[in-house]
């Protein structure tokens, strides 16, 4: 899943990036739709795109309730570059063409559910929007919104507050808003 050679060229070419360990609590449904479908996938990147007025963008998919907007990410194919996989992701993701400016983290969890215990890291990229047109290509997400950096701690917070089964998501999700906030200096 983690390959430390690949880790440190990609931090030689956009800086050393913060490193957390979470070990978080996931329902069954997250653990049958999201990680039981997941084995052709050893991660995922988290894309912190910034747009040129400065803003980050946030995207909702069409299951996700109204206020439920987040940083897209995507998967890491088995044999795919880490970095590939967030220029590919960026793509399908928005249509947005980015340059990246800064490796900012890699999120490595523990996933529980009942007596199981699943690994799973997140690589977290600062990018920067340089041109395309914003549209969802891949049909997932439903509307884009922009916002400050400064509102990540509170958008992880909105995440954490999901009730229900949902909230295993809702807290799972909101761990990479966390970070990338504090890689930010937004904490």
């Amino acid at each position: 899943m983690l390959d430390e050679t690949e880790i440190n060229a990609i931090a030689a070419q956009f800086g050393q990036p913060l490193r957390r360990h979470v070990e978080c609590e996931i329902g069954e449904e997250l653990f049958v739709t999201r990680f039981m479908r997941a084995s052709d996938r050893r991660g995922e990147v988290v894309l912190l795109i910034q747009r040129p007025n400065g803003a980050l963008l946030l995207h909702r998919k069409a299951h996700y309730a109204a206020e439920h907007f987040r940083l897209p990410t995507g998967g890491v194919n088995l044999v795919e570059p880490v970095l590939a996989a967030a220029l590919r992701e960026t793509t399908e993701e928005t249509g947005l063409e980015v340059t990246v400016q800064r490796f900012l983290a890699v999120i490595e969890y523990t996933l529980h559910f009942d007596a199981i215990r699943l690994p799973f890291v997140s690589y977290l990229f600062h990018l920067h929007e340089t041109g395309g047109q914003l549209h969802a290509n891949d049909g997932e997400a439903v509307a884009f919104r922009d916002c400050a950096p400064a509102e990540l701690p509170a958008i992880a917070a909105t995440l954490r507050s999901i009730p229900g089964e949902r909230g295993y998501w809702g807290r799972w999700r909101a761990v990479a808003h966390e970070v990338a906030a504090e890689c930010l200096g937004q904490t």
